[in-house]
């Protein structure tokens, strides 16, 4: 017997007698109406929660690239409506998935794959729209419908992947090769000025040579320096200059040209006493360099054959040269004797 009826808070009944809806039972204990053995009455319940329905719909997206779309849809029956939830309606889930798939189907191929993840939201408001519409007409209710999930083969997840991968590489290139032109051009334009600094100095510096020497010669010779003269001065300073600057580097080198013929006992004199200073000048500039492990060879001198006519000729084959460089002190010498050198022969010519 159908008389009287329990319903449970989260449902309501739908009485029917003899097939016919008759009313609706809320939650609580309810007469639902005289009935023999079941005959006269029958009852339908349906909840009244919030379901929630997963719709998967696959398509493609305008750069051709397919997907399957997961539409979380939440709704409910509605209180004011419950004999359309109940009657009109075979199966909602199905309703819901056609309707929900129109929709996707409709937006993505639109929207690249890019656009499709950006735009999830306006996806997800468009269903919502879409299935609110339609589904108001048999007593339900939508809540929400939310788009959780854009599946994309593996394939084209790793080949995003990498473009997404090189492009950040080729924006790091950029940004490096910008720091190092920011860094040359800095640097170019500090040369330059330290450049210009330098030349500015040295303008000043020869500008008071020149001023010096002229007051200097002209007061103690009590007459005018000429402009030649005080240039002559000049480029000579600076010829000595630059000897000095070549000779205190670490890579000079000592040469011995002969000066005319090198059988004149005058030439193989000098020459013996020139190799003598420089072989002591070598074991003493060792001796001081020793502490430091390296011997720092002598300054260099040089001298050139003057040729007949008074120009400087270069070494005749038949001739030879002799070479000093920075080397270890041979064994059986202590660092403060000098290196035995060879003796200069003396002979007259016949």
């Amino acid at each position: 017997c159908n008389c009287l009826v329990v319903v449970p808070q989260d449902k309501v009944v739908s009485v029917e007698s003899f097939g016919s809806f008759l009313k609706v039972l809320e939650p609580g204990l309810s007469f639902a109406g005289l009935d023999i053995c079941g005959a006269c009455i029958s009852l339908n319940a349906i909840s009244t929660r919030v379901d929630q329905i997963i719709c998967r719909v696959p398509t493609k997206t305008r750069d051709n690239v397919f997907v399957q779309a997961e539409v979380a849809v939440q709704l409910s029956i509605m209180p004011d409506r419950i004999q359309d939830a109940v009657y009109k309606l075979t199966n909602v889930q199905e309703q819901l998935e056609s309707y929900a798939a129109e929709v996707v189907r409709s937006l993505l191929p639109t929207l690249t794959l890019d656009e499709a993840f950006e735009k999830k939201e306006e996806i997800s408001g468009s269903i919502k729209e879409t299935l609110g519409g339609h589904m108001q007409e048999y007593g339900w209710q939508i809540h929400n419908a939310l788009v959780t999930d854009l599946k994309v083969n593996p394939d084209v997840m790793r080949s995003m992947n990498e473009i997404t991968r090189q492009q950040r590489l080729r924006d790091a290139s950029v940004m490096s090769a910008e720091a190092d032109m920011i860094r040359t051009v800095k640097r170019a334009e500090g040369e330059a000025d330290a450049a210009q600094l330098a030349g500015e100095g040295i303008a000043r510096q020869r500008g008071a040579i020149i001023t010096g020497l002229r007051q200097a010669i002209g007061e103690a010779q009590g007459e005018t320096i000429t402009t030649e003269d005080i240039t002559t001065l000049l480029l000579t300073t600076q010829y000595f200059e630059t000897l000095k600057d070549i000779g205190s580097r670490s890579t000079s080198k000592t040469y011995f040209l002969p000066k005319g013929d090198p059988n004149d006992p005058e030439y193989q004199t000098q020459s013996g006493l020139l190799q003598g200073t420089v072989g002591l000048e070598y074991v003493m500039n060792g001796a001081r360099g020793a502490g430091e492990g390296s011997y720092r060879g002598p300054a260099q001198q040089s001298m050139v054959a003057p040729s007949p006519c008074g120009s400087a000729s270069p070494i005749p084959a038949a001739h030879s040269t002799r070479s000093f460089r920075s080397s270890p002190i041979p064994a059986g010498h202590s660092q403060h004797s000098p290196p035995s050198l060879p003796q200069p022969s003396y002979s007259r010519p016949q």
